[in-house]
Parts: C-alpha cells; sequence; structure tokens
C-alpha cells in the first residue's frame, strides 16, 4: 500500500477532531490490524501497512519527542543563517527539531545522497505535513508547476495552496535556503486555515543548520549483491515518505539500495515520490520490533513472495529484504546471513552507515 492510500484510508475512517487523542489511535490502529490480516494471505511486504496509525497520531507525539531548539530571529539574520548551512556530506543530518509558534518540526529521521527528511506536527492538528532539505543542485524548482512566487527569510520560494480530497488544505512550499539549494515543506491538513501559508512560511524562516551528524543502524552487513549502492538510510523509521507516515511507530531502522543508484540532481520528490512507491532498481532492508510484523518468528530464513524474513534477540527483533521479485530468494536470504544485530534499544551503540554497509 502507498503512502497516499495510507493517509486517505486513516481519514477516511478517522472520528471527528471533538474525539480524544485516544480514540483517533485507537481507529487508526483498528484500520492497521485490519490491514495486516489481508497481507498474510496476499503476499504482500509489511513494511507500508505502519503508515495509518501514525498519521492519525500525529497530535499526540507533540510532546514525546527531543526537546525544541529555540528559534532565532528572522529576516536579514535568518536569511544569514540559511546561506551558511550548506549538509554535510551524504548520510550525515545537518539540522536539528525546532518549534515556530504551534507548529513543530522533529529531528529528522531520513537521509539519503540528496535530501534529508523529517516529520512536521502541529498542535491539536490532524496534521500530515514533513520537511524536505535537499542537498545543493538536487532539487528541480520548475517542477513545481503553478507555484506563486514568494519571499522566506530574505530568499526566493515557490509557495503552491490547494485544497480537495481527504484534506481541507495542502500546501506546498519550496524556498531556496543556500545557493541552488532548496528545502520543501508539505503539508496536508484537516483544517481549511491551518496551518496558513503564513505560517508555513514563518516555520521555513526559523530553519537552521545543526552540526552533522552521521547516520547509524543497529547492525553491521556482510554481503551486498554486485551493483547496489546505498541511498537512503533511516533511524527509528522506515525509508521514504512510508517512514514519515509511521514516524512514530517504533521501528529501528530503514536502507534503500538500488542497481543503479538513485538520481542525485533533478528531484521533485524523495525517492519513491509521493506515494511511497518502491524505486526503479531498489530493495529495502526493514528492522523493527516483532509486534510491527505481520508474521510469526521463525527458524532461520523464511520467504514469501518477493521479501525474506529473519529473527533476532530472542525472536523479539524483525529484519526483512524486500526486493518486489528484483532479488532472488537466495540473494536475499545471503543478505539477511550476513547481518549482524546488535543492541536495537542503545543508539549510542548503533554503527555508522559507512562502516555498517559493505
Amino acid at each position: 500500500m502507498r503512502v497516499r492510500d495510507l493517509v486517505d484510508l486513516a481519514t477516511s475512517e478517522s472520528p471527528p477532531l471533538r474525539y480524544s487523542v485516544d480514540e483517533i489511535v485507537e481507529s487508526g490502529q483498528r484500520v492497521q490490524r485490519r490491514r495486516r490480516l489481508g497481507w498474510l494471505t496476499s503476499g504482500v511486504t509489511t513494511a507500508a501497512v505502519l503508515g495509518v496509525a501514525a498519521v492519525l497520531a500525529a497530535p499526540s507525539l507533540l510532546g514525546g519527542a527531543s526537546p525544541p531548539v529555540t528559534v532565532g530571529p528572522v529576516g536579514e539574520d535568518a536569511a544569514a543563517a540559511q546561506v551558511l548551512s550548506v549538509p554535510g556530506p551524504p548520510f550525515t543530518f545537518s539540522f536539528a527539531g525546532y518549534r515556530v509558534g504551534e507548529l513543530r518540526v522533529a529531528d529528522p529521521i531520513i537521509v539519503s545522497t540528496a535530501y534529508q527528511l523529517a516529520p512536521v506536527y502541529a498542535d491539536g492538528l490532524t496534521l500530515y505535513a514533513y520537511l524536505t532539505v535537499y542537498r545543493p543542485g538536487a532539487y528541480e524548482s520548475t517542477g513545481l508547476v503553478g507555484a506563486q512566487s514568494v519571499t522566506v527569510a530574505g530568499r526566493p520560494g515557490l509557495e503552491i495552496n490547494s485544497s480537495g480530497g481527504a484534506w481541507a488544505a495542502q500546501r506546498t512550499l519550496a524556498w531556496e535556503y543556500a545557493e541552488n539549494a532548496w528545502a520543501v515543506i508539505d503539508s496536508m491538513s484537516k483544517e481549511p486555515n491551518l496551518p496558513s501559508a503564513e505560517d508555513l512560511r514563518e516555520l521555513a524562516a526559523g530553519w537552521r543548520p545543526a552540526p552533522p551528524t552521521p547516520a547509524k543502524v543497529p547492525f553491521t552487513m556482510a554481503y551486498l549483491p554486485a551493483g547496489y549502492s546505498l541511498d537512503e538510510v533511516a533511524m527509528h523509521a522506515m525509508t521514504g515518505l512510508n517512514g514519515i507516515a509511521s514516524a512514530g511507530d517504533g521501528d529501528y531502522a530503514g536502507l534503500l539500495f538500488s542497481s543503479p543508484a538513485q538520481p542525485t540532481t533533478g528531484l521533485t520528490a524523495p525517492y519513491g515520490g509521493v506515494d511511497g512507491d518502491s524505486p526503479p532498481g531498489s530493495f529495502f532492508i526493514y528492522v523493527g520490533p516483532a509486534e510491527n510484523s505481520n508474521q510469526r518468528p521463525s527458524t532461520g530464513v523464511t520467504c514469501l513472495v518477493g521479501f525474506c524474513n529473519r529473527w533476532y534477540a530472542d525472536d523479539s527483533v524483525n529484519v526483512q529484504v524486500s526486493s518486489d521479485g528484483r532479488l532472488s530468494d537466495s540473494e536475499m536470504t545471503k543478505i539477511l546471513d550476513g547481518i549482524s544485530i546488535g543492541n536495537v534499544h542503545d543508539d549510542s551503540s548503533w554503527t555508522e552507515v559507512g562502516t555498517a554497509v559493505p
């Protein structure tokens, strides 16, 4: 199931906003359980089903993540700060979470060869939103068709505001935070005027760089099929926009590999697009708690249609290689046989991804 399907499904069955957060979360979990039952018979990988509950539960996450950093002044000072902020090497996070008013950007959880991704939350709103910070030259701003020109922290920006479908308001704000380097906020809200276009511009103006921090994973690999390279890493999430939609589900890590490598220029969305599809020539590794899987632990490697599983840490951790048939079962088994799991609950013991991957 794709990200858009998950979002539409979640909102179509969600209770009205007068309900409590706990009731909203429970509604999402009921949807999630029903989808998992169907997946076991269809042979579809478990990856994307995890996105439903997080979209509904987003307001409950506001108090649960790391404290927001203080936002500095806007205007010329903000513009100067943003010009200095060019992302570090691939697979390093170079900004941190922050708050502006009732909107909060969480710490980035996904980083690729071309961008970083962070969820965006709002006090008291059912909101599906995220920030993508692209590396210089990666984003194709001309792909934002029909956008109006705006100014963000003294720098050029583009803005689209629309409505329809499951959401009362859909907004996209892109701005050039440094020369030929763009960041984009995508927001879908159940309220037609919240967040407003001005709210998103203020949120964008509050963005600041942070010292580069390398992405880490709780495992090491001994085998990678010939011709494949690492394109994207997720910490405490799955990859791509599936990882943003399921950011609160408690997953440990996700990796995207491709042959040939995914492009690093000309992008208009994260890999897999807004629907969270599998990019061409790709396979994934997902690491998550056993309770997030719709399959039961078993000895050794077990394969179904297009993916294989292995269980670790007394069957409490599930590792899945998913390739949509691009890799044979024997290749996926070799990958799993070469994986060594560490302490999934202690980030300080995790391995930098450049060392973890062959």
